[in-house]
């Protein structure tokens, strides 16, 4: 595949996302429950930056929205897809949505306190112009919310675990997640009819750069001018296996472990998560 113009990139994700419109909120793993619990806690601790209002980007069907809607008093949402837009509950009467692009927001500057963008910088073909327009908006001192982006030393991990298999048998987890993370978009044509090129474009950071190196995005936002970028890594490989077939407990405890061994465990996280502070 040729590299994409950033024009290209929207179109495919608009075609992608305007055929997974109908069934995104039942079908993509973000919605299960304990993940919302635990993104409603962040949400709830970005509060500390303000509570008057929040800016979400690349909202889609309104996820964060949902979530945050009774935690600020105004929430705007921004999506380059119409279908995606159409399924966001307005009726809480203090959210508004928008169709535009991230990397050209219709707001003034130092207008919300948050802004959050929750598995979408991955989307993008030039992530530093969304938040180069993250920071515009945000008030000094505002903060910044970014989460379920790849962690490109998981997506290594996995492409080095295929690349070196030759006769070895891995476990039904590890199989799984080398399919998910290299395979997907196999599963979304069969799915969907979307054709692997279209989408693979729709999630360029992802599919064809590997992921996001955190400490290369770290530096990128500060170079834009944020004070801060708090890195965290998130769901190491098998943690839902562990929540549901042993307990939530004993997930916790192998979570907490692998915490501790940071950063020889970075490549154990699937996601990454990242807090900036203008």
């Amino acid at each position: 595949m040729t590299d994409p113009e950033p024009e290209d990139v929207i179109e495919a994700n608009i075609q992608v996302h305007t055929r997974m419109a109908e069934s995104y909120n039942r079908n993509e793993p973000h919605y299960r429950p304990e993940n919302r619990a635990k993104v409603r806690a962040k949400l709830e601790q970005m509060r500390r930056f303000g509570s008057a209002r929040l800016l979400d980007i690349g909202c889609g069907t309104g996820f964060i929205i949902d979530l945050a809607k009774d935690l600020f008093d105004s929430v705007d949402g921004v999506d380059v897809t119409q279908a995606m837009l159409d399924r966001v509950d307005l009726s809480s009467g203090n959210v508004r949505v928008h169709r535009c692009a991230a990397e050209a927001l219709p707001f003034t500057d130092g207008g919300f306190d948050v802004v959050s963008a929750y598995a979408f910088i991955h989307h993008l073909k030039d992530y530093s112009k969304a938040l180069g327009e993250a920071f515009r908006v945000l008030k000094p001192g505002g903060g910044c919310y970014i989460d379920l982006e790849p962690n490109r030393l998981f997506w290594q991990a996995m492409l080095r675990l295929e690349q070196g298999a030759g006769g070895r048998r891995y476990s039904d987890i590890v199989l799984k997640e080398i399919d998910a993370v290299l395979h997907r978009d196999e599963g979304v044509q069969e799915e969907f009819g979307i054709d692997k090129e279209t989408f693979n474009r729709a999630e360029y950071t992802k599919a064809l750069l590997g992921g996001i190196d955190p400490w290369e995005f770290r530096d990128a936002c500060l170079r834009i001018g944020f004070r801060s970028c708090d890195i965290s890594f998130e769901w190491f490989l098998g943690q839902g296996a562990v929540m549901h077939q042993q307990s939530f407990e004993a997930a916790a405890m192998v979570e907490a472990y692998l915490r501790r061994i940071l950063p020889l465990s970075a490549e154990c996280f699937k996601y990454l998560q990242f807090v900036l502070t203008k």
